[in-house]
């Protein structure tokens, strides 16, 4: 008889290519992993990429690449709360809750490495591209109504940071071969936030958004079969790093319009407790509101509610475990539980004062402009039949297209190497090429523009629109 706990089986250091340099024990493999996150270029980019304010002097505001540091730390804290009681419930080796943690700590190192630039507005530009105007860019000869294309299109329909990071990770990092990172099965597990593919049926929870494009479908399918889980499932450690994330972006987010004086700690006590009383009337608040003069909102607020949130949801993890385990909860914040509601009454009050601010919103119109003015002035080389396209990414010469080599000279290489890799796997013959080596040219560009900096993208627009000269 198995008496194995079943955690274990989740684990798994197996990798898309087996590894040069043999490890005697599981947890340097996910070191291992670790290693090559932090000493990615993708990794550092974020320190350039806006957490809420673009291109912000100030370095106490946070970045992308702080706010990774810290839900790091939060995921470290909660993993290894979770390891520990799932050792005692007898449903995890003890040798393996360094494992839990570790793995937990990789995806949350690795949560936002996909985000475009000017966050969440640079992902609305690409959506509304890709719906408004991508297909303007067709080469003559493919139809706007062919089903397959309208399949893969998707992509760019839903696109999102969390499957951009998926391909980062699994395809993009081509310095050494087609494999990326190359992580273990285990750590690009738990970065899959949402469980389908771009164009499959929406729900709730972890269906509601895409996890993974089309372009990766195959490495997800290939994951979930060598470690025995159903598809369509979240992986349960996943749950562990969205709680963090939740838990760090409610507390920094205000902490930072704090530092940008857009509020203060009195204010956003104020607008709290009236937010509260609006959503849940005369229930009584689970935390303590602080009365000291002055009031630290790091010492005083943040640091005990961010306790008190991490400690309800360990208890929402073990009251929901066999959900958890099977992949199918929704969440481990909980809006019925108290401090569920704390959260969110917090995004509540970041939704009203902080995100509708005058700089935040400038921000986003700002960078809305750049990332939709980029991706127009790269329709033409779309727009540019195959067979000419492939004459470029050969370094042959082509005729006419002066503008269109010059757009073409300055994407990255890696994502040009990326590119010919999945063309290789295309057979010319088929009637579909034309429609997928569009679709992975698509891929090519918006690669690009995500990996981005802020600063970068805003350089780029200009230059292409005549207001500047970029300098190298």
């Amino acid at each position: 008889m198995d008496t194995k706990p079943k955690y274990d089986q989740l684990l798994c250091t197996d990798r898309m290519r087996k590894s040069s340099i043999e490890r005697e024990y599981s947890i340097e493999q996910f070191y291992s992993d670790r290693s090559r996150i932090l000493y990615s270029s993708s990794f550092r980019r974020l320190q350039q990429k806006a957490q809420v304010f673009s291109l912000e002097p100030n370095a106490s505001v946070r970045t992308r690449l702080t706010h990774s540091l810290e839900v790091s730390d939060l995921g470290h804290t909660l993993a290894s709360k979770i390891a520990r009681r799932l050792y005692e419930n007898h449903l995890l080796d003890p040798e393996k809750i360094p494992d839990v943690v570790a793995i937990v700590e990789n995806a949350c190192l690795l949560h936002d490495i996909g985000n475009p630039p000017f966050g969440h507005f640079g992902e609305i530009a690409i959506r509304d591209w890709a719906n408004n105007s991508a297909l303007n860019a067709l080469p003559k000869g493919i139809s706007k109504e062919d089903t397959l294309l309208d399949t893969l299109m998707n992509d760019f329909r839903e696109f999102d940071g969390n499957p951009q990071g998926f391909r980062t990770i699994t395809r993009l990092h081509t310095e050494y071969d087609e494999y990326s990172f190359n992580l273990t099965f285990a750590t690009l597990l738990c970065t899959l936030k949402y469980s389908r593919a771009a164009g499959e049926k929406q729900g709730d929870g972890i269906l509601k958004k895409a996890g993974y494009f089309q372009t990766e479908r195959d490495i997800v399918e290939k994951i979930y079969s060598e470690v025995g889980m159903e598809l369509y499932h979240r992986y349960p450690l996943t749950y562990i790093m969205e709680a963090a994330d939740d838990i760090a972006y409610c507390m920094s987010d205000i902490a930072d319009g704090i530092e940008k004086r857009i509020l203060t700690e009195e204010i956003f006590l104020k607008e709290f407790v009236k937010e509260w009383k609006s959503k849940y009337k005369n229930e009584k608040l689970p935390v303590e509101v602080p009365d000291a003069d002055p009031i630290q909102f790091g010492r005083d607020i943040s640091v005990p509610w961010s306790r008190s949130a991490m400690q309800e949801t360990v208890d929402n993890y073990f009251e929901r475990e066999e959900e958890i385990f099977n992949g199918t909860a929704d969440s481990l914040i909980n809006t019925n539980k108290p401090m569920g509601r704390v959260l969110e009454t917090i995004k509540s009050v970041s939704r009203r004062i902080l995100y509708t601010s005058f700089e935040a919103e400038s921000i986003e119109l700002t960078g809305y402009s750049v990332i939709t003015g980029i991706l127009k002035n790269y329709e033409r080389v779309l727009a540019l039949p195959n067979t000419v396209f492939l004459k470029m990414i050969n370094g042959e010469k082509t005729e006419n297209t002066d503008v269109e080599r010059r757009l073409f000279n300055r994407l990255g290489r890696r994502y040009i190497t990326e590119y010919k890799y999945a063309i290789d796997k295309l057979d010319a013959r088929q009637h579909d090429y034309a429609i997928k080596e569009w679709w992975l040219r698509v891929h090519l560009l918006l690669d690009h523009v995500s990996g981005m900096t802020d600063e970068f993208a805003l350089e780029t627009y200009q230059m292409l629109e005549g207001i500047n000269l970029m300098h190298k």
